[in-house]
């Protein structure tokens, strides 16, 4: 019965850890893309915030470009899809494993930047390097985009009222990504966009890392275990052992009292 008792519990302690180990990571990630940002920039006294992209801080030729794309875009890109493989390992169906996929397109467009970085001043078309580049910018936004709204599509079943506000958060993000996604592509492509483009690409940084992670916390706090949540008054269960129709004993003392259980 000790052992039991015990594995139990250490099975929902890990849970527990993955539920926050998951977000943490994602936040790790934006914290790092802020940081080595601001001071990947500050070598270059030329650089500007609000019309250079962040992948011009690669770019070939750049200062530290080689520290940039593996000390910076890479590890990046691993930690979201090492935050996203631990909300699946926990949540395995079809419709979250859907989601999860979509979205590890905001790893997949930091490893790739890595690899192929941009030509000088981010162009639209100039060599395969930066063709891939921009491909992997497609599939990030695209993909993360896309990940919200089958997030969305993954809250609509849920009519409990706690998803209520889940739903319109999960809503808020699609409509947000979507837009930005569309506007992103837009500035890109025209002109006479650039000198704000890196103050839109910034935003739609933010609003990836903070729905991704937003996802990541959803999913795992519904792989959580439950057990011990549910009472039926009079009939005997392991929340309700003794079948005396008083209130469930709490689930942390449940535990205890398993684990000093003689055996």
């Amino acid at each position: 019965m000790k052992k039991i008792s015990f594995m139990a519990f250490e099975k929902e302690e890990s849970h527990i850890r993955c539920r926050c180990l998951s977000p943490s990571l994602i936040s790790a990630a934006a914290a790092m893309v802020l940081i080595e940002t601001l001071y990947f920039a500050s070598l270059r006294p030329a650089y500007s915030h609000l019309s250079n992209t962040i992948s011009e801080l690669g770019e070939t030729g750049a200062p530290q470009a080689h520290l940039v794309d593996f000390g910076f875009f890479l590890p990046v890109g691993l930690m979201v899809w090492l935050a996203l493989w631990l909300t699946h390992r926990h949540m395995p169906g079809q419709d979250a494993s859907l989601v999860l996929l979509a979205l590890s397109g905001l790893g997949a467009g930091y490893v790739l930047s890595a690899f192929f970085p941009c030509d000088p001043g981010a162009p639209l078309f100039g060599s395969w390097r930066t063709l891939v580049h921009n491909a992997a910018g497609l599939i990030d936004y695209g993909g993360v985009a896309v990940g919200f709204l089958l997030f969305c599509r993954y809250c609509a079943g849920r009519k409990a009222a706690p998803e209520a506000a889940t739903f319109a958060i999960a809503i808020t993000f699609a409509i947000a990504g979507a837009l930005g996604f569309l506007i992103f592509t837009a500035a890109f492509c025209l002109p006479a966009a650039l000198p704000v483009l890196g103050l839109i690409q910034r935003v739609l940084e933010l609003v990836q890392f903070t729905g991704v992670g937003f996802v990541c916390y959803i999913l795992s706090t519904r792989a959580a275990p439950t057990s011990g949540r549910h009472w039926t008054p009079g009939r005997a269960s392991v929340c309700n052992p003794d079948a005396s129709g008083l209130a469930p004993v709490r689930p942390d003392v449940r535990r205890l009292k398993l684990m000093i259980a003689p055996s």
